[in-house]
Parts: C-alpha cells; sequence; structure tokens
C-alpha cells in the first residue's frame, strides 16, 4: 500500500496537523498519481533520493503505507512541513493556493527530509530533490536563477 493522505481516517500524533478536506483531495490524488508516473519514467529521482542520508529510493517511500501525509492549516507561510521526531508531514494551504504542481513538489520535498534531507542550516537537499525529479529547469540548478514556471526554487534551503 502506498504512503497515506489522511482524509480522516487517521489521528495524527502532531496536535496541529488534521485530515484534508474534499476540496483537497483532487490535487493530492492528481499529485500521487503523477509521483508514481514520474518515479516510474524519470531514473533520476530514485538516484537521487538513494543519495540521501537515509538512502531510500522515492519508489521505496512511496510504496510505504507507515508515511503518513496531514493537512497542516497552522504552517503558513511554509508550504509544507515535516515533523522529525514522528516522520508525519504535512502540506500548507500555501501550496494548494499554487496549484497541484506546487503540491506536488512539496510532497517530494518533504519525502526529501524523511528520507534524511537536513531540515536546517540552508541545507538545500531537499529542494534538489524536487529538481532531480524533473520540476526544475537546469538553468535554475546550475545558475540559481529561479524560473517563476516551475515549482523549484534554487533559493529554498531546509
Amino acid at each position: 500500500m502506498p504512503f497515506q493522505f489522511n482524509v480522516g481516517d487517521h489521528s495524527s500524533p502532531v496536535s496541529s496537523y488534521t485530515s484534508f478536506n474534499s476540496t483537497q483531495y483532487s490535487k493530492l490524488k492528481w499529485a500521487r498519481n503523477k509521483l508514481f508516473r514520474m518515479v516510474k519514467n524519470n531514473p533520476s529521482c530514485n538516484a537521487y533520493f538513494r543519495s540521501l542520508p537515509n538512502g531510500r529510493s522515492l519508489s521505496n517511500m512511496i510504496n510505504d503505507s507507515s508515511i503518513w501525509v496531514n493537512y497542516g492549516p497552522m504552517i503558513s507561510p511554509l508550504h509544507g512541513q515535516i515533523h522529525v521526531p514522528t516522520g508525519e508531514i504535512a502540506i500548507g494551504d500555501r501550496a494548494f493556493k499554487m496549484g497541484r504542481w506546487m503540491v506536488l513538489a512539496t510532497i517530494i520535498h518533504e519525502l526529501a527530509h524523511h528520507n534524511g534531507a537536513p531540515i536546517t542550516g540552508g541545507n538545500t537537499l531537499a529542494e534538489e530533490a524536487v529538481y532531480h525529479c524533473g520540476l526544475g529547469t537546469a538553468k535554475e540548478y546550475f545558475e540559481g536563477v529561479d524560473d517563476p514556471r516551475t515549482p523549484y526554487d534554487p533559493h529554498v534551503g531546509g
């Protein structure tokens, strides 16, 4: 069974993480389906994830039913967040307002944290996962010039 979205069937140990509502679910479902196709068709996703500190492939992670993704109504201005002690992930309003591609990028970013990418110190490993999964341009990655048409942001650290 794949990683799970909290649609009311999970009580997160993080008190500020809740279930998604029905209007958010269509973007989540699209993002999950796109993520499974992306991993199948883009080998750099798995290769990059295997290079992270915990060494898991993205395929392994998205097929891990113990990983829960929740709604984080209190995490603004962030797109997403991971609660390190529990491994629970939250997606916030900012990602949903920016659209399904940002929801997908946020899931990838937070899964990279789940796989050991540092959260603090301006480290960019989690955001680089977004690029390596095909959601950014080479110019953004190599020159640090943000393209607002992609969800990858070379300036995001942690």
